[in-house]
């Protein structure tokens, strides 16, 4: 069970987004969610090995990272 002082901590991280969001419902649904799905992604950025994201592969040159300079400037 959770302690009594992680709820009142809880409640008042909550209350504390709460009058950041301007007491906008809209804003602060937002920031929640934009809170759960940045830790979703985190967590599945973990599960990747090590040896995966540091390939050879992954840091050669490649179209979409070229298409900066096919852009016309005009």
């Amino acid at each position: 069970m959770i302690r009594p002082a992680w709820w009142l901590l809880l409640a008042c991280a909550i209350l504390a987004l709460w009058q950041e969001c301007g007491e906008n419902l809209a804003i602060f649904c937002y920031r929640i969610g934009w809170e759960v799905l940045a830790n979703l992604r985190e967590r599945a950025l973990l599960l990747i090995p090590v040896s995966v994201r540091t390939e050879a592969a992954c840091w050669n040159p490649s179209a979409t990272c070229s298409t900066r300079y096919m852009t016309s400037k005009g």
